[in-house]
């Protein structure tokens, strides 16, 4: 019998201009720390509140997505439906373990390279977005980076890889709103896992991945040694490139430290998963 092994971790949530998470104060990131276990093992997450800034929300909780929780929906987190909000300066003990699940999951409040979160992100606080039917979110994150329109040309992620490698990445969804179409410019993209299910491998150009969703694909890195484009077309808000805006890059080891100059491939496929 295979043994279970417990993780213990702890998990700040703190603010300055956003809210952060890491298991201490000078580590606390957007998105928050990678966290790994095997199959059958036990989380045991303490979930500290930490938030001060009052023109933010205060109270706090971590839903975990695509875990059934058996016999654990106490610790699934979200507000309202199964647990009160954390109070500031108060803490929470999840704890569950992962059963017969394997696959890729996320929660919501890394930076590894075969990991790509996509984000919306707002100027204006959750307080203010409340009195707004829809607010429209200004930049698409791409593991934690982005630019909007009009903004400054700040620094995209990139993502390096080895020339003529195949990489698992796990693409996640971490948004509040809306739906991506995502791809990298000539580079087809083969699916083998969707929100934790292993799949019968499917070549695409584009993934359209919606709130929450989860997505394991394989790619091959045996195109030109160059920097190639990496987008997230959202479904509402600014569409398009312009500017860096709902991108980010992907760098072959050799390529220059620059943007990419290539031109967008035409696409010739695309999977959306319908639930």
């Amino acid at each position: 019998m295979a043994s279970t092994d417990r993780h213990d971790y702890l998990l700040n949530a703190s603010n300055f201009s956003a809210v952060l998470a890491g298991a201490k104060s000078d580590t606390l990131t957007f998105p928050g720390p990678l966290i790994r276990a095997h199959k059958g093992d036990i989380f045991r997450m303490n979930v500290i509140d930490q938030l001060v800034d009052t023109s933010m929300l205060l109270s706090t909780s971590i839903h975990w997505h695509g875990f059934f929780q058996n016999k654990t929906s106490w610790a699934d987190g979200p507000v309202g439906v199964t647990q009160c909000p954390i109070a500031p300066q108060h803490s929470f003990l999840y704890e569950f373990a992962t059963g017969e699940q394997a696959g890729t999951f996320c929660y919501d409040i890394d930076d590894e390279s075969t990991i790509i979160t996509l984000a919306d992100w707002y100027h204006i606080v959750a307080p203010q977005a409340e009195k707004q039917i829809v607010p429209t979110f200004d930049a698409t994150l791409i593991n934690g980076k982005g630019r909007y329109p009009g903004g400054p040309a700040t620094p995209l992620e990139v993502i390096n890889v080895l020339p003529n490698k195949r990489y698992r990445f796990r693409l996640i969804s971490i948004s509040c709103d809306p739906n991506f179409t995502f791809s990298i410019d000539g580079h087809p993209l083969t699916i083998i896992e969707v929100d934790s299910e292993n799949v019968q491998p499917l070549v695409v150009d584009e993934i359209q991945i919606f709130v929450g969703q989860r997505y394991s694909f394989i790619l091959t890195t045996n195109n030109p040694v160059a920097n190639y484009w990496i987008r997230a077309t959202p479904n509402v808000g600014t569409i398009g490139f312009d500017g860096g805006i709902n991108s980010a890059i992907l760098r072959y080891q050799g390529a220059p430290d620059a943007d990419p100059f290539v031109p967008r491939y035409v696409l010739r496929s695309s999977f959306t998963l319908v639930t």
